[in-house]
């Protein structure tokens, strides 16, 4: 709901349980009120505030005194050279090289059906608030978008410059939001990493200075840092105390800070990395930022994350998926690499249709030249030497097997050593007067350029046509180094890397037009790319190259921060690990992949009869608690490298039903008895335990928790099924 009151120049922006206000000041400058548990409508937060004159805080012109500052105000969009010395949301260079931008309030208007931005992706749905602000001198127009829901705590935030000045401007900073805190007592949780080892939550107290979390130069949401981060009060923990989450909705560059200012406020920032990035908008042209989603909860870090869950899985994962049960997969990756042939995969179709898997997905190699990772990108021809029928021959032996058909691609990228290399040189991201950066003996396609994004598309179009494929693992192995576009002239080669994930858009949105059905999930060595923007075109994304179950874990948890479970895939790999060396039951790498989107990445072939029994009777399991994973609420139990365990539990809407899984760490000698307490059931009700036979209250379930089996072995699975029973059921 949102509601302005015009006594008061007061914008409410009401979301499920959230509430976001801010008010138009006497100078038509946008105040930040509030945000977080929700308020009423007209409630007066002007006791809050007081505007005092500070020394070395300018006073803009027409100022009537000198406590009107903009330096110590809570703004809503802050532009720079105004007196405010934080950091802007907005830096602009006119054509006369002046970078001060004065933005007033002109207008607003209420869409009830949100107008989505072109070329981006975005959250669906929703009631949206535009905000008209103008700079008179420079003939500068901003509207900002707030769209806000009746079942989500969740507002997302957006901005859209146009230029009236009737000449050539540079954007040389544009946020997607700005959020000033009145105080600084927070922590900071972001994503951080690096490849097989991503998105590890990091805590860290707000200090003076700038806390900033961004994937720079990368040209990708990266393994790095992640574009999340999460603000909470000091005692908040999993369970309880405010916790604030921003997320953007972007795949590119980007940068998330938290500023905490001379006078112990504290600014929060999202968009756009304006490292190496600048804009031309010529007259009459407009820029529009990608979306940020900001959510809270008072329900702690658990609370957050299943606020973006649900946000997630409702407004932003593609619609024609939803309620769908994902595909079990069998991917060829760790079974075969680089090494196979046509009878190879049509005995590991064979074992896993006896399995019975949805999908086989043929992992990189199967096109001509690619015996490693050296050579092969870009033509996209099947290797007839390992597939002398082509891919129709292993999609027809799928068929036959009752599977469907699942295909590798690396569309961004180039091999030197290829046709389409060797006829477009010029489409490549390179500087014309140096040698190539390379990364895994590839070069980067010049995706700023349409002609390049059409040209890869045709191709994908007809091999997915002709193969019969109905989903597609598309990969991306290495960061932008050369941000040089030869499609582009001199002027605009500070834009190449937001173009360059425009272009990757692109082709999302073309196939998705052209295959409708088509499955796709998103890869970038691992979970590289993983961001909201991503999942807009793709309903699940590869998780991490990195398949040791115990290491999952720690990867799957901090992922589960901001993303929901049914959103990233997790396979059982084979032991020896390939990445760890390290073996761990079958149970247990089940029992950790269960928890997402779930697969297999191992070859059947080398299986015992026992194994390849006990991997159908895993995913007839998986079957029945797939919808928990869908749906289901995810209350995380217990970490790794905090508790010396791993556990979450996926729990039902209605409370009736959860599933508790995870893997124990390392045994040692008299080892300590464990409890695990379980989160997110009904404390009034009754619950049996499938496994131990146990019946206990949710209340019990959770102060006292489940006592453990003794740990007989390193890395133990955990797995529980939990139901509600009635008063009189044994």
């Amino acid at each position: 709901m949102i509601v302005y009151l015009e006594k008061t120049r007061t914008f409410y922006l009401q979301g499920k349980h959230v509430s976001y206000i801010f008010a138009v000041d006497a100078y038509g400058h946008l105040r930040h009120l509030y945000f977080g548990e929700q308020l009423a409508v007209g409630e007066d937060l002007s006791f809050c505030f007081r505007d005092e004159d500070k020394g070395f805080s300018g006073n803009f012109d027409g100022a009537k005194d000198r406590t009107a500052s903009l330096d110590t105000a809570f703004l809503e969009f802050p532009s720079a050279g105004m007196g405010d010395y934080r950091r802007p949301a907005l830096l602009v260079m006119t054509q006369d090289g002046a970078r001060q931008t004065d933005l007033r309030f002109s207008s607003f208007a209420v869409h009830r059906e949100k107008v989505p931005p072109e070329g981006l992706p975005h959250v669906r749905g929703g009631e949206t608030l535009e905000v008209m602000l103008r700079d008179d001198v420079y003939g500068l127009e901003l509207s900002l978008f707030y769209t806000v829901f009746d079942d989500q705590d969740a507002v997302v935030r957006s901005a859209k410059l146009v230029n009236r000045s009737g000449g050539d401007l540079r954007v040389q900073k544009i946020s997607s939001f700005s959020l000033d805190f009145p105080d600084a007592s927070y922590d900071t949780v972001c994503l951080y990493g690096r490849p097989c080892c991503e998105r590890m939550p990091v805590r860290e107290a707000c200090g003076p200075g700038i806390r900033e979390f961004s994937s720079a130069l990368r040209g990708s949401s990266s393994h790095y840092l992640n574009p999340f981060f999460a603000l909470v009060r000091r005692e908040t923990d999993e369970n309880a105390g405010d916790a604030y989450g921003f997320a953007l909705v972007y795949s590119g560059a980007f940068s998330l800070s938290a500023e905490m200012t001379s006078y112990g406020t504290l600014r929060v920032q999202g968009g756009i990395s304006d490292c190496d990035f600048s804009w031309l908008l010529k007259d009459g042209q407009s820029f529009r930022t990608p979306e940020a989603a900001l959510v809270f909860s008072c329900c702690g870090l658990g609370g957050m994350s299943r606020a973006f869950h649900a946000l997630w899985r409702e407004k932003l994962l593609p619609s024609r998926f939803s309620g769908k049960p994902r595909p079990v997969v069998v991917n060829s990756w760790e079974a075969a690499y680089f090494d196979f042939n046509a009878q190879k995969l049509f005995a590991l179709i064979d074992a896993a249709a006896e399995t019975g898997a949805d999908t086989f997905v043929l992992d990189d190699g199967w096109f001509e030249f690619r015996n490693n990772d050296c050579g092969g990108l870009g033509d996209w021809s099947a290797d007839r030497t390992k597939l002398p029928g082509g891919l129709e021959e292993i999609s027809a032996h799928c068929r036959e097997r009752g599977l469907a058909f699942g295909l590798w691609f690396e569309p961004e990228m180039v091999s030197e050593d290829s046709r389409l290399y060797r006829e477009h040189p010029d489409w490549c991201l390179k500087n014309p007067r140096r040698g190539p950066v390379r990364g895994r003996a590839q070069l980067v396609l010049d995706f700023c350029n349409p002609e390049v994004v059409a040209s890869v598309y045709e191709k994908m179009a007809r091999v997915i046509e002709a193969s019969g494929a109905t989903y597609v693992k598309w990969d991306m192995n290495r960061y932008l180094a050369d941000l040089y576009a030869p499609s582009l002239p001199p002027e605009r080669q500070q834009e190449v890397q937001h173009r360059y994930v425009l272009g990757v858009y692109s082709l999302a949105e073309r196939l998705t037009q052209r295959f409708p059905d088509l499955f796709m999930e998103g890869c970038s060595g691992g979970g590289g790319r993983f961001d909201a923007g991503m999942l807009f075109y793709f309903p699940q994304i590869w998780t991490s190259d990195n398949t040791d179950a115990s290491e999952r874990a720690e990867i799957q948890y901090g992922t589960s921060l901001c993303y929901p479970p049914v959103a990233m895939s997790a396979h059982v790999s084979a032991c020896p690990n390939h990445l760890t060396g390290r073996t761990t039951q079958l149970a247990s790498r089940y029992s950790v992949a269960s928890l997402c989107a779930f697969g297999y990445e191992l070859d059947l072939c080398a299986l015992s009869r026992e194994e390849r029994a006990a991997l159908a009777r895993q995913v007839a399991a998986y079957r029945e608690i797939e919808p928990l994973v869908q749906g289901g609420e995810l209350y995380r139990l217990a970490q790794m490298c905090r508790d010396g365990l791993y556990a979450a539990a996926l729990v039902s809407h209605d409370r009736m039903h959860a599933y508790v899984a995870g893997i124990t760490g390392q045994t040692n000698a008299n080892v300590l008895q464990k409890r695990l307490k379980i989160y997110g059931l009904d404390d009034a009700r009754r619950y049996r335990v499938r496994e131990t036979g146990t019946v206990a209250s949710g209340r019990a379930l959770r102060t006292m928790g489940l006592l453990l089996p003794p740990l007989q072995s390193d890395f133990m699975p955990i797995i529980l099924h939990m139901e509600a029973v009635g008063e009189g059921e044994v």
